[in-house]
């Protein structure tokens, strides 16, 4: 499978942005939390019974701090907001990935496999989703086999019967080999859990 190059760092916006947003959530907060613990001496000074001399001096740091602490505060949000979609690009772009190869599977094309970059995320995963893919194709085609036996069989003995010359000796081994597809058959679908499996629709009677 042709290897997908991403081009851009924007793969995923729902994943990206989430991150980016939550980042930035915690970001802020952290700020919050150490400004309070910068600027609270200095609020408390200004309103509490102290010479005024601390007072104009609390009233000039806060100053300071307003004026240059604040800009270094917004481009550290902005800088970590923007870091965040580079750092979930290594996510978000596997799960691009996987969303297309599973749609791929869903729409019946088997022949798809996951090729991430060597420094994206989720490797173990594209290993899991590959051999899936390998067994599934595997599925089909064993019982692709198995389908064109059992109608080379049936397809022999109709024109058996309608020569109207088949003997009974020639019935029983058609027969014997359909049961013997059909056998292969039942110990392929029992390596699988499904719903309506067919040993759970014998027992009620279904078939």
């Amino acid at each position: 499978m042709k290897l997908y190059k991403r081009k851009q760092y924007f793969i995923h916006k729902k994943i990206q942005i989430k991150y980016a947003l939550f980042t930035v959530s915690l970001l802020v907060l952290y700020t919050i939390t150490l400004l309070l613990a910068i600027f609270a001496p200095y609020i408390f000074a200004l309103f509490s019974d102290v010479p005024f001399s601390q007072k104009s001096e609390a009233a000039e740091v806060l100053l300071l701090l307003h004026r240059y602490i604040w800009p270094g505060i917004g481009s550290v949000i902005i800088l970590f907001g923007v870091l965040s979609i580079f750092i979930t690009h290594k996510l978000a772009g596997p799960v691009f990935v996987f969303e297309r190869m599973t749609r791929n599977i869903a729409a019946g094309d088997l022949t798809v496999r996951v090729k991430l970059r060597k420094g994206d995320d989720l490797h173990d995963l594209e290993e899991n989703f590959n051999q899936m893919a390998d067994n599934l194709e595997s599925l089909l085609i064993k019982l692709e086999d198995e389908h064109k036996n059992l109608l080379l069989y049936v397809t022999k003995l109709r024109r058996e019967l309608e020569a109207g010359g088949i003997s009974e000796q020639t019935i029983i081994e058609l027969t014997q080999k359909i049961e013997i597809d059909m056998e292969d058959i039942k110990k392929i679908l029992e390596r699988y859990k499904y719903k309506g499996k067919l040993e759970d629709r014998l027992d009620r009677g279904d078939l």
